[in-house]
C-alpha cells in the first residue's frame, strides 16, 4: 500500500489502482472540478476496480456515471465497468 498525496485540481492521471477511497472532498467542488476528479479517478483505476465516496456524495450528475456500476450502494461505493 503506497499513500502519496495527489492534487485533484492540478496533477494528471494517477497510475493503475485497484481501489481510491475519496470521502468528503466532492461535495467541495464545483461540477467542473467534479468532473474533472471523476474523470481522474476512472483514468486511474483499473478494470472492476473500486472507487469509495463520501456519504453525501453521488456520481450521478458526472459526466463518467457510466463508467461505473453501484456496488455497495448504501457505503457508496463503485466499481468500475470492465470495458472502460
Amino acid at each position: 500500500m503506497v499513500f502519496s498525496d495527489h492534487s485533484l485540481v492540478t496533477d494528471a492521471s494517477f497510475g493503475e489502482m485497484h481501489l481510491i477511497s475519496c470521502r468528503n472532498v466532492l461535495i467541495y467542488f464545483d461540477k467542473a472540478l467534479q468532473n474533472r476528479a471523476v474523470g481522474l479517478f476512472r483514468d486511474s483505476l483499473a478494470r472492476r476496480a473500486f472507487l469509495g465516496i463520501g456519504a453525501k456524495e453521488s456520481l450521478r450528475f458526472t459526466d463518467y456515471a457510466n463508467a461505473f456500476v453501484e456496488f455497495a450502494k448504501d457505503e457508496r461505493i463503485y466499481q468500475k465497468r470492465s470495458g472502460q
